[in-house]
């Protein structure tokens, strides 16, 4: 059972016209950035062997999308130890995701993993009947439930939007644009002496293009998975409507799992590392849903001080309390 203290949540509401704004900025460059992507990969494929590269291209993309070996909630599992909740031991817990998934529109309550660590770590996996929702212990004691139930919506965002499925696109498309890269590396490297040789125009802008192709391809991946951070945020401050509960969530992890050396390094490192990020800065985040709270505060919803099983409440990390 959870520990019940109830009391009212004040929540700054969103500012509907700003959400709507940053939505339609998010989804414009989202699809502009995977049109890039796709684009770039059958670019390089027609550089390298013309209409054939093509189909081999939109082939490969094809066969790796469908292939899935295992079903990633059970990655999930492998990988972090994660466990299925049930109702009976996370009700408040279950609640908050029903409603969230509810107010998003899912076909039905996204499966919860519990991480036995201390690590704070949210994510969701999967999509359409495999999705789930997974939360550490770390962040179900570390988070107050007006900032777990902010990181919660903002998952489930990430479930309604198909994120995971859209970026194994992107990804798919990246690892052929360098399978076909290093094929047209090696087809330069064989005939160009013979070009040189023969007198022959080089083509050395279609030889560039496809040498820096798996550089582009990953830098327009990463910049899509930015941008779908942003909407994940914008979807989480409009599920809950309570944009500064994520504010304070993220304060609190950059706060607690960046330490000092952390924020030294981000402090000193150059702008240009930004562009190999997954996800954008805290500062960024913060800023953008700064933006959706209106002036005046309204009442939301009323939940408790915690949303920790109150079996695991007083105990040790390494409990294994599901048991």
């Amino acid at each position: 059972m959870f520990v019940r203290f109830h009391r009212p949540l004040a929540a700054a509401g969103v500012d509907r016209q700003i959400l709507s704004r940053h939505r339609r900025h998010n989804h414009l460059r989202s699809a502009l950035l995977l049109g890039g992507i796709v684009g770039w990969m059958a670019l390089v494929g027609w550089l390298v062997a013309g209409d054939v590269g093509i189909l081999w291209a939109a082939g490969g993309t094809a066969v790796l999308m469908l292939a899935q070996p295992v079903r990633s909630t059970t990655l999930l599992r492998a990988l972090y130890g994660a466990v299925p909740l049930g109702p009976s031991q996370a009700p408040d817990l279950f609640a908050a995701t029903a409603e969230l998934a509810r107010r998003a529109e899912l076909p039905r309550v996204p499966q919860i993993l519990y991480i036995p660590r201390p690590e704070m770590i949210a994510l969701s996996t999967g999509w359409g009947s495999d999705g789930a929702v997974a939360v550490s212990d770390g962040m179900l004691r570390r988070m107050g439930a007006r900032e777990l139930v902010a990181v919660l919506a903002h998952e489930i965002s990430h479930l309604r939007a198909g994120d995971l499925r859209l970026l194994r696109l992107a990804e798919a498309a990246g690892r052929l644009t360098r399978a076909l890269a290093f094929a047209g590396v090696l087809l330069t490297a064989f005939y160009l002496p013979g070009m040189t040789d023969g007198g022959e125009d080089v083509p050395w802008l279609a030889i560039l293009a496809v040498v820096v192709a798996p550089l582009v391809a990953d830098l327009l991946t990463l910049t899509l998975s930015r941008t779908r951070e942003f909407e994940a945020d914008s979807g989480a401050a409009e599920l809950t409507g309570d944009p500064g509960a994520l504010i304070s969530a993220l304060m609190r992890l950059d706060t607690i799992q960046g330490g000092g050396w952390e924020r030294l390094r981000r402090q000193s490192a150059p702008a240009w590392l930004r562009l190999i990020r997954t996800h954008p800065t805290t500062a960024e985040r913060v800023a953008r849903l700064a933006e959706l709270a209106p002036p005046r505060p309204r009442p939301s919803l009323v939940l408790p001080d915690i949303l920790l099983p109150s079996d695991v409440a007083g105990t040790p990390v390494v409990r294994r309390w599901w048991r």
